[in-house]
Parts: C-alpha cells; structure tokens; sequence
C-alpha cells in the first residue's frame, strides 16, 4: 500500500522569530510600568501601616503619662523613639535600662562597635520599604544602631532655634533640647485632625555614622522633619555631617543651620499622621502655607481643608 508522505513542516524563517521577539519585548515593556506601579502601591500600603503603628504606640504612651513623649532631649540624650518600645511590641529593648538616666550611646542601649545593645535591633517598623538607604552597620561606624523612615514633627523652625509663630507637638521649649516641651491633647489647640505628628524622611545611603539622616536614635540627629519647605523639596536639606551622595531624593548641603524635610520614594508625596491618629498622603504639590498651618499646634491658623 502507498503512502502519502507527510508535508514537511517549514521552520520559522529568521524574520518571523525577530517579530515574534519583539511582540514579546513589547508586551513586557508594558507590564512592567503595571508591575512597578502593584509594588509600589503595596510599599506605601506597608508604609502607611508603620506609621499607623507608631501613632497607636505615641497615643498608648499619652494614656499612661498623661503626655506624649519628648522629641528629644539632652540629659540624658535620648529620642522619642526609645520611650516608644514597649508600646510597639519592643518592650524587651527596654531590659537595663533607666529611662530617667540612659544615654542612647552608651550600654546597654549602644554597645561600642556592634549591633548588641537595644539602638541596634532591627525593629520591622523602623522602615519604609521603598526606601534603599543605609543602617550604621559598619566597621567604621563607632555607634552602630539602626536608622529609620519615620521622624516627628518640628514645625517651621530650624533646628536649636526658636520657631518663627506656632509651636509643633515634638518641639522644644525654645529650641533647646535641655528643657524637652510637655505637651498633651489638651497643648493641641489647633485641633489634633489639623496637627501632623509623623511623617517620613530617608536615610543616608553612608554607613558612616558621620551621616545623620535618618539618624532617629540620636538627639543630634535627624529625628524630626521640619516644614519649613514642602515635601520632596528640591530645596537641600542643611544636615552639618551629610555626606551628599547625588541622589536627587536626598539633596543636601553641609553649611548652615540644620533643617530637613519631609521626604519619601513614593510617587508624588509622603505619608503622614496626624495627631488624632489619622494618616494621609500628602502630595508634594501642598501650598507651603497650609504645609506649615498643619505643622503647628497652637498657631491659630485658618485653611479649608483641601490638602
């Protein structure tokens, strides 16, 4: 019996590959935009449930002291963040140590050279995950702990000076960190809805522990934001001890009084938190005026809301 012979099966001819390549070059050129933008949206998902974190801890301590925390303070030196542990699951960092008289560079809160002593536990919290910057982790750095993302609000004032109106919640008396503010629900007179408590910034990519942004354990430094510019700024931050790296998120110079903005990787904006325990998003479009009204809690101010 005849068989017919089967036809033979022509191969792709080069050209057919080359655009059946490029479909699939085009088709992964636009998922990735859709990609990067389902990431980033969880990152400031995950980011603003930091936040909300921090500002239960901040309203748990209020409820037991019948205050908020300092900012910071001098003597001894210390940062809000130390007297926040035991009220974001932390409470272990607190063993050996008497709030009344640690410094947060020395044992058992700093261990020289390590990350052994309670500034240099890694706490989850700390971060914002769109954030790429650096811990004081290092050989050279001389206090290794760990930075973070999240700063407390120091209103239009540079740093060590005394404000220009109306003071913010974690402000000195002042401007001098000796003699730390007492402030309650009852100091926020502008309304706890219309007072920022928490926002972000961005650590220094410089493991160098000469590099304070993001510095949040350290009373000197960057443990607050002021709103003496907008958020995202191209305006430099003053940060005496920076070490400019060109990244266009963290402008910097090294001459001047210190002040720093607040400053995120997300599109558009920052996240922030308010006092009554709210959070936004705040856009870096926000007039300055209504930028530094919310940056006060008793400056009286008068604004319709739309920020």
């Amino acid at each position: 019996m005849n068989r017919t012979p089967s036809p033979r099966r022509r191969a792709f001819t080069l050209i057919e590959l080359l655009v059946v390549i490029a479909i699939i070059a085009i088709l992964i050129g636009l998922l990735l935009p859709a990609v990067q933008k389902v990431r980033e949206a969880a990152a400031r998902m995950k980011c603003s449930n930091n936040m909300r974190q921090w500002t239960i801890a901040m309203h748990s301590y209020h409820d037991a002291n019948s205050r908020f925390p300092p900012g910071s303070r001098n003597n001894p030196r210390q940062t809000w963040v130390m007297f926040l542990w035991p009220y974001v699951e932390q409470g272990n960092l607190m063993n050996g140590i008497n709030i009344n008289t640690q410094q947060f560079y020395q044992p058992p809160a700093t261990v020289l050279n390590t990350l052994n002593g309670s500034t240099g536990a890694k706490v989850s919290i700390y971060y914002c995950p769109s954030d790429n910057g650096a811990d004081l982790d290092s050989a050279s750095a001389t206090y290794q702990r760990r930075r973070g993302n999240y700063v407390v609000n120091w209103g239009n004032a540079l740093y060590d000076t005394p404000p220009p109106a109306g003071k913010a919640p974690f402000y000195e008396i002042n401007g001098n960190r000796g003699t730390p503010g007492i402030v309650t629900f009852t100091s926020i007179t502008d309304g706890t809805a219309n007072t920022l408590m928490i926002s972000e910034t961005l650590m220094a990519k410089s493991h160098d522990d000469n590099d304070w942004r993001g510095d949040i354990q350290n009373d000197d430094g960057v443990f607050k934001f002021m709103t003496i510019t907008t958020p995202n700024s191209s305006a430099p931050d003053i940060v005496n001890w920076a070490i400019p790296d060109a990244d266009r998120y963290t402008p910097v110079s090294t001459s001047g009084s210190e002040y720093s903005a607040a400053r995120s990787r997300h599109i558009g904006g920052v996240n922030v938190a308010f006092c009554d325990g709210s959070n936004r998003f705040i856009t870096n479009s926000i007039p300055l005026q209504t930028w530094q009204s919310l940056g006060t809690m008793n400056g009286a101010e008068v604004f319709n809301g739309n920020y």
